[in-house]
């Protein structure tokens, strides 16, 4: 029986996916919860399992392909039998006399021959042939040691010549800046090129480094792109954390997480989302907190935290940024927050202004603590909740903080 594996909806959030990688190829017998395919959601990139035993006999969507959710992307077939009848069947040969039959006549022509050079032995295009022969270059040597592609083009013959004009360190500047050796050593006119003098170069022409984002770099930016749609404002406001400071035993988002997963219960509007013209309000406290990992970063979710003491948040925060770290995190680790933490004091920030991740009530930026004080900056959907309840909302919070029977209590 066939079996069609589809875009799976990976948060709740996601509208549409990208293959970035199959793990198995047609023909392979993959086991249900086994690694089938990389999927890149709208907040990470994920290895997704089968959800049958059986052969993968069709892959119908390539590496690069962005689906809607519930897009078929590849067949499993489920009885191995019929996977045999299904995969591996070779083209049926043209017979000989067809292929024959098939042939139109073709008349001979004489042509005169008009080389004026002697063109050097080798795969590759009559350009690069020609061009080889002008720099007294033996494409067929070239191409035993290795050190020119087979067939080689007039680019890849170009640009062999030049850059033995180039040290390695020059080398390197040329790729990363996507330079041709060709145009730079006529422009430099030197007959060895460094770093110091492509560095030089590059600053007098005012020429960019060209780089990529990374996968979680653009789920990031597809995020970003969504928060500018959200109609939001900003509250700030300063608490006083003196008695949390001086408790060295969790970190101060630790208790950040804890304090407002707490509060969150009293106030339902804050565990609200606008979806698709409907509000949807969620009975736990879901909290997610921004990870950055070097240029990339993350947003995993911390949940249920009403019912979790600031030790099991605190151990569970650092499994999340260690998996952060290593990329490694799932589905159940990104989805379900209606509230977002993100906090820049470690860094000395005094105040800042976070974006609202898509399908949040709010978010908060935490800033450096100054005298035990810090500055505080919520920005919240307006769709989900109005100035009033939010204010409310900050307002409970700071009482929380300055109540020491409920912290002492919470640990």
């Amino acid at each position: 029986m066939e079996y069609k594996v589809v875009m799976p909806q990976l948060t709740d959030t996601m509208e549409e996916g990208k293959i970035i990688r199959w793990l198995k190829k047609e023909g392979d017998f993959v086991k249900k919860d086994e690694p089938l395919v990389e999927i890149e959601s709208d907040k990470a990139v994920m290895e997704v399992p089968s959800m049958r035993d059986g052969v993968l006999i069709r892959i119908l969507a390539e590496e690069g392909e962005e689906l809607p959710v519930g897009s078929p992307i590849a067949v499993i077939e489920t009885e191995a039998e019929k996977a045999k009848e299904k995969i591996g069947k070779p083209e049926e040969k043209i017979p000989e006399k067809k292929k024959e039959e098939g042939k139109p006549e073709l008349k001979q022509v004489k042509v005169e021959k008009v080389e004026k050079i002697k063109l050097p032995e080798g795969a590759a295009s009559p350009a690069a042939k020609k061009l080889a022969a002008e720099l007294g270059l033996e494409l067929k040597k070239l191409q035993e040691k290795g050190e020119i592609p087979s067939p080689v083009h007039e680019k890849e013959v170009k640009e062999y010549f030049y850059k033995k004009f180039f040290t390695k360190q020059a080398l390197q500047l040329l790729e990363e800046y996507d330079l041709e050796p060709e145009a730079v050593y006529k422009d430099i006119n030197k007959k060895k090129i460094g770093r110091d003098d492509l560095l030089s170069y590059i600053k007098q022409k005012n020429i960019p480094k060209i780089q990529k984002p990374s996968d979680i770099q653009s789920i990031l930016i597809k995020n970003l792109s969504k928060s500018t749609q959200i109609p939001v404002y900003h509250i700030t406001h300063r608490f006083d954390l003196s008695y949390i400071l001086e408790r060295e035993k969790f970190t101060l988002t630790t208790y950040l997480i804890k304090i407002i997963g707490d509060i969150m219960q009293n106030h339902p509007k804050v565990r609200t989302i606008y979806k698709d013209g409907k509000y949807l309000t969620y009975p736990s406290s879901n909290i997610s907190v921004a990870i950055a990992i070097g240029d990339e970063l993350f947003n995993p979710t911390i949940k249920n935290v009403e019912n979790k003491k600031l030790s099991e948040i605190y151990e569970e925060l650092r499994k999340l940024k260690e998996k952060s770290s290593e990329k490694k995190l799932s589905v159940k680790d990104i989805q379900g927050a209606t509230f977002s933490i993100s906090n820049l004091g470690m860094f000395g920030v005094l105040q800042f202004d976070a974006v609202i991740p898509p399908f949040h009530s709010g978010i908060v930026g935490i800033g450096t603590a100054v005298n035990g004080v810090i500055t505080a900056t919520f920005t919240f959907d307006h769709r989900v909740i109005n100035g009033a309840q939010a204010a409310q909302f900050v307002l409970d919070l700071q009482e929380k903080i300055g109540d020491k029977k409920y912290l002492r209590s919470i640990e």
